[in-house]
């Protein structure tokens, strides 16, 4: 049976390489509605003792942007995240540690083999009352797989048996190997002993629906007031665009530990209006600082670094030219001085990636998987980037190069990045790259689809194991985006992904990893971290690095 990384260790680790040394996923557009609700009354300020928590109080924080869904399945995506991890609760929760703590399954049964799980549900409820049962699960883990929904979080159930099968049309439902057993026992059979499983289920895409309201309304995700809430919190209302309103759900099974009375998100994409907002105290966190402060604001001590479990990259469309051909993409991805990148840019204490799989994912043997792996090609390797381009135009027959055009969405930071990269292409390489700005959903709706021939991620792990990030760019694959196909580099994802010795397992992936740098079909940037504020009497946001902003125990102090 695998043994599962421990996101304690990957946090240990990723935290040491930023004290030494944001994410384009949820970059986001703009909106003008500023949040209402006061942190405290005067009457609560007044009689709640001196350093209690404030019970009156609504955690005022920005999403940015609108989620691209609420529903589990089609929310993949870090703003969604945002709202999923605080409405819904899966069977099981992150500690403050980042480990997987019982939270709607009580607890549970791994079989001596390692492929069987059997979950007991504890007793809790729906916002509306309904018990929450086995039966919400196995509805919900089926959903996300079946073809008809083409969800694009359907891959990450794959690790259960019949579930790839079925997603791809070659079996049904019932093949699908989630069972419940009764209203208290769902039951769980995967392909292979699969170590990372409980961290996996951890991840919003895998959280329960309310059978009975996702039967009766196919559009129930798309309001407030159809969107049944098993978690801390429920909502109350979604203004699309502007505003989300949560407040305290009085029928979660752990609501003595909910210390808030509500969060309100509101949408507001401005890195500089975000920054004034929480300096005049409209705002109780930002997640992100302005780049021009940033530097300055590490330094004193107000703005903090929080690790992630991500790579920021640029994908490079293999169906497009000039990306058809490798050694140009090879030349575009040597061209580029990370360092320098992070330094004058990002300035968050980022690590330049030469690899896809970021750092903190322990090997068999305790030593990190990056380590090991080391560095795929050359930083900044002018010299070789020019030779490379030339050889690719004389392959291809090109005495002038095919119109490269970076995609972006509307990010500010994600904006500076693409402009810094143009420089450097047309310094380094001679090419002129042309510049295009999306808003935030239409960016993921055309990336998704393949559209793009140059464009910018940051992917965030879903699960404690490297073959998450090299997973996704098999043939055919929903995360791939960028037409990549290797059947080798397929058969060593596929072998890795079923094989139970550890240590040949990660030999797999390293040799795919391996393998994919030799294609070169992203431009991997760094290894990401986050930049964030938040007020003196806020305690308790934990921040974990796989892209998950939990305010379960926030507490809101007077000032």
């Amino acid at each position: 049976m695998r043994k599962a990384p421990k996101f304690l260790k990957l946090v240990s680790t990723l935290t040491l390489m930023a004290s030494l040394a944001l994410a384009g996923c949820s970059s986001q557009p703009s909106a003008t509605s500023k949040p209402t609700d006061n942190n405290q009354s005067p009457q609560a300020t007044q009689e709640a003792p001196k350093n209690s928590a404030n019970t009156q109080a609504f955690l005022r924080s920005n999403l940015k942007t609108e989620p691209v869904s609420l529903d589990p399945p089609k929310a993949y995506d870090p703003v969604a995240f945002e709202v999923l991890y605080n409405v819904l609760e899966g069977l099981v929760r992150l500690d403050e540690n980042h480990m997987t703590q019982p939270a709607i399954a009580e607890k549970w049964e791994i079989s001596e083999g390692g492929k069987k799980y059997t979950f007991k549900l504890r007793d809790s409820r729906w916002s509306n009352g309904d018990p929450v049962t086995a039966n919400d699960f196995e509805l919900a883990w089926k959903r996300m797989v079946d073809p008809k929904n083409a969800f694009p979080a359907a891959f990450l159930a794959y690790v259960i048996e019949g579930a790839e099968k079925f997603n791809k049309g070659e079996g049904t439902a019932d093949d699908v190997k989630v069972k419940a057993i009764d209203d208290k026992t769902l039951e769980v059979t995967l392909k292979a002993p699969t170590g990372y499983f409980l961290s996996l289920v951890a991840t919003p895409v895998f959280y329960p629906v309310n059978k009975k309201t996702v039967e009766a309304n196919p559009n129930w995700s798309a309001d407030a007031s159809t969107i049944i809430s098993n978690g801390p919190f429920t909502l109350t209302e979604w203004t699309h665009d502007q505003s989300i309103k949560a407040v305290k759900n009085e029928n979660y099974w752990d609501k003595d530990k909910v210390k808030l009375a509500g969060i309100s998100w509101v949408m507001i994409n401005d890195e500089n209006t975000q920054f004034q907002m929480f300096q005049t105290g409209e705002l109780d966190n930002i997640e992100t600082v302005p780049k021009d402060s940033k530097e300055k604001l590490l330094a004193s001590g107000e703005a903090k670094i929080a690790p992630e479990a991500a790579t920021s990259f640029y994908r490079l469309n293999t169906a497009m030219p000039p990306f058809t051909n490798k050694n140009v993409r090879k030349a575009f991805a040597l061209a580029v001085n990370r360092q320098l990148l992070i330094d004058k840019v990002t300035q968050g204490k980022q690590v330049p990636a030469m690899g896809i799989v970021p750092v903190g994912f322990p090997e068999p043997d305790g030593k990190d998987f990056r380590q090991v792996g080391g560095e795929l090609f050359k930083d900044n390797d002018l010299e070789q980037a020019k030779a490379l381009l030339a050889q690719g135009m004389q392959e291809e027959g090109w005495t002038t190069l095919p119109e490269v055009t970076l995609t972006y969405d509307t990010n500010a930071l994600n904006k500076t990045v693409a402009q810094v990269l143009q420089e450097m292409f047309k310094k380094n390489l001679g090419v002129d790259v042309k510049l295009d700005s999306r808003e935030w959903k239409v960016f993921l709706d055309e990336q998704r689809a393949s559209k793009h021939q140059m464009s910018l991620s940051t992917y965030y792990a879903d699960y404690a194991d490297p073959l998450n990030f090299i997973e996704i760019f098999q043939t055919g694959h929903t995360g791939n985006r960028i037409n990549y196909s290797n059947k080798t580099f397929d058969e060593l994802i596929q072998k890795a992904s079923v094989e139970p010795d550890e240590k040949t397992r990660f030999s797999l992936m390293h040799d795919a990893e391996k393998m994919f740098f030799d294609d070169m079909p992203v431009l991997p940037l760094y290894y990401s971290t986050k930049a964030y504020m938040e007020q003196p009497n806020v305690k308790g946001i934990l921040r974990h690095p796989a892209a998950l902003m939990d305010y379960k125990t926030v507490e809101i102090t007077p000032k």
